[in-house]
């Protein structure tokens, strides 16, 4: 029963459960994500996306800095909680919450200036086309922010969620190495509690 709960931290269920973890995840991922949006310097006519969006708290937050920002999540429980977060801005035509898979991004090539990952890079089961599917979407020189609570699997904020519900966890040297090679410059910073946020630009 303790598992299947926290199985909504990999896809939030149409369910109780799932909603109230959607929820808690806009509070009590903040303190990281702040850190992590520090990162980003986003100009009022850029275009944004935040893959794996959950409950939309950091697609609200965007749409304080940009005109257009979006999100897209393979849960249906946190498309249905991110847009009544921004039920307003999507009334205005300024944001889209999408119901899908990250590797199949909705928009033209070279459309996006900004893609951000908050937590969710762990779930994605071929990190690798998905990151050229970013690529794709994003304009030249665009951002790409990847932002993990855990830089290793063996960091005691992930180990038991990692080692409970069998996901990957990956520290920044792989992820340079496997951006480089799609073309991308990139680099990664750690905090004091050694979480990482690694920036990306497309070359």
């Amino acid at each position: 029963m303790f598992k299947k709960f926290f199985e909504n931290v990999i896809k939030p269920k149409e369910n109780f459960g799932g909603k109230v973890m959607v929820k808690g995840m806009n509070k009590g991922h903040e303190k990281l994500a702040i850190w992590g949006r520090s990162f980003l310097n986003i100009k009022e006519d850029d275009k944004i996306i935040d893959l794996g969006c959950g409950g939309g708290r950091n697609v609200q937050y965007f749409l304080t800095k940009a005109k257009f920002a979006y999100g897209i999540d393979y849960s249906k429980m946190s498309v249905k909680v991110s847009k009544e977060l921004n039920e307003k801005e999507i009334k205005e035509g300024r944001c889209e919450i999408f119901h899908g898979d990250v590797s199949k991004i909705p928009f033209e090539d070279e459309s996006i200036n900004i893609v951000t990952a908050f937590e969710t890079i762990y779930f994605w089961e071929d990190i690798e086309k998905v990151f050229k599917e970013i690529s794709r979407v994003l304009v030249k020189n665009g951002t790409f922010l990847i932002c993990n609570e855990g830089s290793e699997r063996e960091h005691k904020n992930i180990k038991k969620w990692a080692d409970m519900l069998g996901f990957e966890v990956y520290n920044g040297d792989t992820l340079v190495k496997i951006l480089e090679k799609l073309g991308f410059s990139a680099e990664y910073h750690l905090d004091k509690k050694e979480h990482i946020v690694v920036v990306a630009k497309k070359l």
